[in-house]
């Protein structure tokens, strides 16, 4: 089995934190996706995985779709001969490069063609052509800044809103944050809602169980309930209520699980206060 990821050039970086992919000759178990804030557009090369959702089971997808996990995690069945390549979006990075608001989307995962048409199909056909990796980085790179100029925004309120809910959702209040920017809570919602397709009460909840668990797989620790505490739950009950909503399972049952040893997330390439911010 082969896993990898590329750093994207410059100019993606605000948006994109890595593309990454893995490669397996054998049949592999993947790990579940877990609910997040940012998105993943994941184009296979090799045999397509069955993905499924806890709330949907099985889905069909094709060879290339664009996964929003919200509300609970997605599990993927590769048979062997697997190979794929997705885009990782950064946390409301998506509506640079989405044609619609992400009000639209409805759905938390679906085929690109329901998204960017003919011209996002035919992206992933010549990605599942090409012949090494470079080509596959290559063309995908060149699609994402293609759509980066037409669907690009200039929004440098949403963008401190974005990083403050995501990077300090212990702290920051709404309410606070709102009278910062200088917009009334109901449009600074309503806005919100169309551009990152949730409520930014929603997005502070799901970046703050999305940072627990990342944190808790990387330290590969079975000390849940003080990393809970440091990312702002309330006490042991509050951090198992969220984490049966978005899983479905305990944290003890999940994280004693053969399925924490290999898993979708990764160690960040820039600290929270290097992150680079759309100009």
């Amino acid at each position: 089995m082969n896993r990898y990821f590329v750093i994207p050039p410059p100019s993606l970086q605000a948006y994109v934190d890595r593309l990454w992919g893995w490669e397996s000759a054998e049949q592999v178990t993947l790990p579940p996706l877990l609910p997040g804030t940012g998105a993943e557009l994941m184009i296979h090369y090799g045999q397509p995985a069955q993905l499924c959702s806890r709330q949907a089971g099985p889905l069909q997808l094709g060879a290339a779709y664009l996964l929003c996990a919200r509300r609970g995690p997605h599990y993927a069945r590769a048979l062997a001969g697997l190979g794929f390549i997705s885009v990782r979006f950064r946390s409301g990075a998506l509506r640079h490069f989405c044609p619609m608001p992400l009000s639209e989307l409805g759905a938390d995962a679906l085929p690109i063609g329901d998204v960017w048409g003919e011209e996002g199909a035919l992206m992933a056909e010549q990605v599942a052509a090409a012949t090494c990796r470079a080509q596959r980085v290559a063309i995908i790179e060149q699609w994402l800044h293609a759509c980066l100029v037409r669907h690009g925004k200039t929004q440098p309120a949403m963008e401190l809103a974005l990083h403050r809910l995501y990077y300090r959702h212990r702290d920051v209040r709404i309410e606070s944050l709102v009278e910062q920017i200088g917009v009334s809570r109901r449009n600074f919602e309503r806005v919100f809602r169309e551009e990152v397709g949730i409520t930014p009460k929603a997005f502070q909840r799901v970046a703050r169980f999305n940072q627990t668990v990342r944190e808790l797989l990387l330290r590969d620790s079975r000390d849940y309930l003080g990393v809970a505490l440091d990312h702002g739950y309330y006490d042991q009950a509050h951090f198992i209520h969220d984490f049966q909503t978005y899983v479905g399972e305990t944290p003890a049952t999940f994280l004693e699980s053969r399925m924490r040893m290999a898993h979708f997330y990764n160690a960040p390439i820039f600290t929270p206060d290097t992150v680079p911010l759309p100009r």
